[in-house]
C-alpha cells in the first residue's frame, strides 16, 4: 500500500506553516527541506520525509492561527472589509423651495429603500426646502456616482408621484466621508442657483 503523498497546502497543514512558507523553504536548497517529487507541476512530499525534516528544524514558536478582523456591524463583501462612506446632496432644479415636510419625509424613505437594495446604509438625513443631504455607507463593489444615480432617481420618482415634474437639478454632490464636505456643499449649491443662460 502506498503512502498519499502530501500537496504544498496539505504539507503546511501537516507542518503547522503557512503554504508561503512551504514554498519559500521548497526553493532554498541549503535549509535541508526535502526534495519534493513532482506530479505535474505540483511539488508533493510524503509526511515521513516533512516529519523527519520537523525532527531536525522544530518550530521556533507555537502556531497561532490569524486572527481574523470581525466587524459586526459592517457587511462583508467577499474576503475583504471595507468602511466605505460618502456624503451626497441633491439641490432642487434651479433651487426652487418645493420640499414640504410630507415630501422630504417620502424622500428620506424612498433614499434608504433604494441604499437597501444596493446593499448600502443610510446613516444620516437631513433636508431643506431646497436640498436634501444624506450620509451613505455602501459596498465596495458599487462607486459612489452609481449610488448618487440610484438614490436620486428612486428619490424623483417617489417625488413626482407627489405631483412635482423635475425635482432635482441634473448634477449632484459626492464626497467621501473622510474630507470636511460642509464648505464644499454648500459652495455646490450656490453655483446651483445661478442661472446658466442657453
Amino acid at each position: 500500500m502506498s503512502v498519499a503523498r502530501l500537496t504544498p497546502a496539505q504539507a503546511a497543514d501537516h507542518l503547522g506553516i503557512s503554504v508561503q512558507a512551504v514554498y519559500v523553504l521548497n526553493s532554498r536548497p541549503q535549509n535541508g527541506f526535502p526534495e519534493p517529487e513532482r506530479i505535474g507541476r505540483t511539488p508533493t512530499w510524503l509526511p515521513s520525509e516533512l516529519d523527519a525534516w520537523r525532527a531536525k528544524h522544530p518550530a521556533k514558536r507555537p502556531r497561532q492561527r490569524p486572527q481574523r478582523r470581525i466587524e459586526a456591524t459592517r457587511p462583508r463583501s467577499g474576503t475583504a472589509f471595507h468602511d466605505l462612506a460618502a456624503h451626497i446632496a441633491f439641490v432642487t432644479l434651479h433651487r426652487r423651495a418645493l420640499l414640504t415636510a410630507e415630501m422630504l419625509r417620502l424622500a428620506e424613505r424612498s433614499l434608504r429603500e433604494a441604499a437597501r437594495a444596493a446593499g448600502a446604509e443610510v446613516e444620516g438625513f437631513a433636508g431643506a426646502p431646497d436640498h436634501i443631504r444624506a450620509m451613505v455607507r455602501y459596498p465596495a463593489g458599487l462607486s459612489a456616482s452609481d449610488l448618487a444615480r440610484k438614490l436620486r432617481t428612486a428619490s424623483e420618482r417617489t417625488l413626482r408621484q407627489s405631483g412635482v415634474s423635475q425635482v432635482w437639478a441634473p448634477s449632484y454632490f459626492v464626497a467621501s466621508v473622510g474630507a470636511d464636505p460642509s464648505g464644499w456643499i454648500d459652495e455646490y449649491m450656490q453655483e446651483q442657483e445661478q442661472v446658466v443662460n442657453s
